[in-house]
């Protein structure tokens, strides 16, 4: 079975590299060569474009940062689904909107291919170690069919439902994401006012009810060494939230706390922590409490 994987970020590069090291043929596409050379040295193939790969490839993956990247490289006059072929299997692991899902999956079944949204949670940790949890919207029989593929990348797959099913749980994961890393910046920068010692704020609390995910990633690997350099950069939490709050407006649903958070992400974009890691939000919680 011949892949190929568009996408060779923080994410897609260890990826695509754990395919490769389970014994796939697997070819990498990237904006920037430089990350294409590297894949290469991990025994990947290049030099192919989007459209030859439509053409050769069994399975085509996409983890790419922004939904117009996605409908470009899916659904472009030069993308994938115009000129791929028949029973071509895509996934995508990016995070977008249902409704994208939906379209995507539309325009590939109207070419007798096949479209998984897949968006995944774990972090480049998860990536690198295979560990990744995989959310997998779309037809369940393709989804049987490519569960190998999702094994060697992730430990938690899951098959929820139609297409979109798997945005859709991902975009909860991600609001609560925003806030969690809200709460975590909020009672750190109230702790250091209170001239409470960080670390042992952190070893209390992680044995706590206020034990989270975030709260150990963001402490462990930023806040502790002052080091921001991003595993997730805060301007994608920026999309991501906003994602939310459309998908709650198309149900009628209200999110308040989603709002408020939305404006803070926002106003520390503006402040020039879009590329910084998101729990930089620690940075603008410090400068309101100055």
């Amino acid at each position: 079975m011949k892949l190929a994987f568009i996408g060779l970020g923080n994410m897609g590069f260890p990826m695509s590299c754990n395919l490769v090291k389970a014994g796939y043929t697997v070819y990498g596409v990237n904006r920037s060569e430089p990350k294409e050379l590297q894949f290469q040295k991990q025994g990947g193939h290049i030099g192919k474009s989007l459209k030859e790969l439509a053409q050769e490839a069994d399975v085509i993956m996409t983890c790419l940062p922004l939904p117009a990247d996605v409908e470009k490289v899916l659904l472009g006059e030069e993308g994938i689904i115009p000129n791929g072929k028949e029973n071509l299997i895509i996934i995508d692991f990016s995070t977008v909107s249902p409704n994208l899902n939906k379209k995507i999956y539309a325009a590939a079944k109207e070419k007798n291919m096949a479209f998984l949204d897949a968006p995944i949670s774990g972090g480049t940790t998860g990536a690198e170690a295979g560990t990744l949890s995989i959310m997998v919207g779309g037809d369940k029989e393709i989804y049987d069919k490519v569960l190998p593929i999702f094994e060697i990348l992730g430990k938690n797959v899951y098959h929820i439902g139609e297409s979109g099913s798997g945005s859709s749980i991902k975009l909860l994961n991600q609001y609560m994401v925003s806030a969690h890393t809200q709460a975590v910046s909020e009672a750190f920068v109230l702790a250091e006012k209170a001239g409470i010692d960080l670390s042992l704020l952190y070893e209390i609390l992680n044995v706590s009810y206020a034990q989270s995910k975030i709260m150990e990633r963001h402490y462990i690997n930023n806040i502790s060494k002052d080091d921001f350099t991003p595993g997730f950069e805060l301007g994608l939490l920026h999309k991501d939230i906003s994602l939310v709050n459309e998908m709650a407006s198309s149900f009628d649903v209200t999110l308040p706390l989603g709002q408020k958070v939305t404006e803070l992400i926002s106003e520390a974009l503006e402040a020039g922590l879009s590329k910084d890691d998101m729990s930089a939000m620690i940075k603008l919680m410090r400068e309101k409490a100055k």
